[in-house]
């Protein structure tokens, strides 16, 4: 599965499908696109099934998941400051590309908007291939123009580098994560951008969203 954010209707479109549900919007407004994706994604899964947010940052991907009535979740990051009062997800501090988790822990894995923050991708592949069970799901996200758009160093959003990737980077990615043992969820091709939906650090461009899945053996 790829699909590409292309038009600010499209925003519209899954904000309205949240709130018909009853389901939280996401303060940035562009990001309900990526939360109704992976709600259609795991529309379907078990609600005990094991998830894990790599690169969990503020939880919002957390209590989305958790308002989707999942019940066994867990975020790891690199900071974590710890909520006030009970919360439905366990936290744990510590690199994404290096978890504590034993072999074939989770069903799913979420990532949003963290690989372009100077994630060193084929870590990133190998270590979620093995915390994944057979048939887990990987779900990405991330920041996206199919012409390459240079970023100033200089920027550093949370303290950290970031890229926004284009289309021969997001085909490498792929390429690199099917090295690892994974396949897509869908054979799809990357579709033609349209409108810059996305406007952040004086950039503008959109977002990706990529499914993998980690073949039964």
């Amino acid at each position: 599965m790829i699909q590409v954010l292309k038009t600010l209707q499209d925003v519209e479109l899954a904000t309205q499908a949240l709130q018909s549900r009853g389901l939280p919007t996401h303060l940035t407004v562009e990001k309900n696109w990526d939360q109704w994706l992976l709600a259609q994604c795991l529309d379907h899964s078990d609600r005990h099934c094991p998830i894990i947010d790599l690169g969990c940052g503020d939880y919002c991907t957390l209590e989305f998941l958790a308002a989707l009535g999942f019940q066994q979740l867990h975020g790891i990051d690199l900071t974590i400051h710890q909520p006030v009062g009970d919360r439905p997800y366990q936290l744990y501090q510590g690199d994404l590309t290096a978890t504590p988790f034993s072999d074939q822990t989770f069903d799913c894995a979420v990532s949003i908007s963290v690989i372009e923050h100077g994630v060193d991708l084929k870590q990133f592949f190998q270590e979620t291939y093995r915390i994944l069970k057979s048939n887990g799901l990987l779900f990405i996200t991330t920041d996206y123009w199919q012409e390459k758009i240079q970023i100033d160093p200089s920027i550093k959003p949370f303290g950290l580098s970031w890229s926004i990737f284009s289309f021969v980077e997001v085909q490498a990615a792929i390429a690199l994560a099917q090295q690892q043992g994974f396949r897509l969820l869908s054979d799809s091709q990357i579709a033609p951008c349209k409108e810059r939906t996305v406007d952040w650090h004086g950039q503008q461009y959109t977002f990706i969203a990529i499914g993998l899945v980690k073949p039964d053996s």
